[in-house]
């Protein structure tokens, strides 16, 4: 009988639809970090989420030489994983993901080792793309800025909003410019235009520019430009190399003053310490971040100061709506690769012929 592949499961975030994947095959076991009960636990506290965590983090130390499969969500989130956690890993073949974004992994490491990373490409974009809406509401209609006020003085103050801040506007008819037009940017920009009637302008390098037209949406070839014609620029971009400190002082400057900014991608794609220097001088309207550099934000952080900014803690792309699809996603596609298939999608195709060659090399050795 061939050896049986572990998955190794460090928390509570793979759906049961994900793991009924598994559940078929005799030659796949999971292995999870915590019992049962420990991941119904991990929400009741703080402390007992950095207990857990700590345990969690021990158990994913003792499994890696034996297992062939990493599920990438750690307790508190994405898991990073190293290219030190990988070489104690020899029998690893697939990291994979129920998210879109894969920054925390070492991609370039695995593949190198033959190692495949996936992710759940599409699973979350809806969640992400009303998220993203809902700041651009919230900000334009200081929907949020307006409640924190009423909830804190007790008092509701009618004239408030027409005496002092940003004035209210609409997204109607507006221009939104998206930066990084993928599945999130893509779906964001349909929303806009059939729900707002917003001209959509995009910034994407990689984006066929004539799909782009068809869709309705204008790719600007200039990043400067794109943002001096809108009045909302979303943030949608994945985190790499080229991405890092993307919108930044000079960027900033470009926008209208009467514009917002949207980040719901990662956050150090937009130099913190420059849109903090923007808000202060009044070089755009205002801010609202799902995503912050650095993720959590410390206590005190000067853009809890801003009453134009909203701020959420990095859940765009959760709801119980994508938790099930982005693990059934992610797991059918390792499932492939436990099985010797090419999946249909990976974060490093170049990763599948170094697998087959490692995996070919260590059969003919047994």
């Amino acid at each position: 009988m061939a050896e049986r592949k572990i998955i190794f499961v460090p928390s509570n975030f793979l759906h049961p639809d994900g793991a009924a994947v598994f559940a078929g095959c005799p030659d796949i076991e999971i292995v999870y970090a915590l019992s049962e009960q420990e991941r119904a636990e991990m929400r009741r506290s703080p402390e007992s989420r950095r207990k857990l965590q700590a345990k969690a983090q021990e158990q994913l130390d003792q499994a890696l030489p034996r297992i062939h499969g990493l599920f990438a969500m750690g307790l508190m989130g994405h898991l990073p994983v190293t290219a030190e956690m990988m070489d104690r890993a020899p029998n690893l073949e697939v990291i994979f993901i129920p998210a879109a974004g894969t920054d925390r992994i070492d991609t370039a490491a695995a593949t190198e080792r033959g190692i495949v990373v996936l992710n759940a490409p599409n699973g979350n974009a809806n969640s992400v793309a009303e998220h993203t809406v809902g700041l651009m509401l919230g900000l334009c209609r200081r929907i949020a800025e307006r409640d924190r006020a009423i909830h804190r003085d007790k008092k509701m103050d009618m004239m408030a909003v027409m005496q002092r801040g940003t004035p209210l506007s609409n997204l109607n008819g507006k221009t939104l410019g998206i930066v990084g037009y993928g599945f999130v940017g893509r779906t964001i920009a349909d929303m806009c235009r059939r729900a707002f009637a917003m001209k959509v302008i995009a910034f994407d390098p990689f984006f066929d520019p004539i799909e782009a037209e068809r869709q309705g949406t204008t790719l600007i070839d200039d990043l400067g430009e794109m943002l001096a014609a809108s009045d909302f620029v979303s943030i949608n971009t994945p985190l790499m190399a080229q991405t890092r400190g993307l919108i930044g002082r000079e960027q900033l400057a470009r926008m209208k003053k009467t514009a917002f900014l949207i980040n719901t991608a990662r956050g150090p794609v937009v130099s913190t310490d420059a849109l903090v220097a923007a808000l202060r001088e009044g070089v755009i309207a205002g801010a609202g971040l799902d995503v912050t550099d650095p993720e959590p934000l410390p206590d005190n952080h000067p853009l809890f100061d801003f009453d134009n900014v909203i701020i959420t803690p990095h859940l765009g792309g959760n709801s119980p709506e994508t938790f099930r699809p982005c693990s059934v996603i992610s797991s059918r596609l390792a499932l492939d690769v436990l099985r010797g298939k090419r999946p249909s999608n990976m974060t490093n195709p170049a990763a599948w012929e170094r697998l087959t060659a490692r995996l070919a090399r260590q059969a003919s050795a047994r």
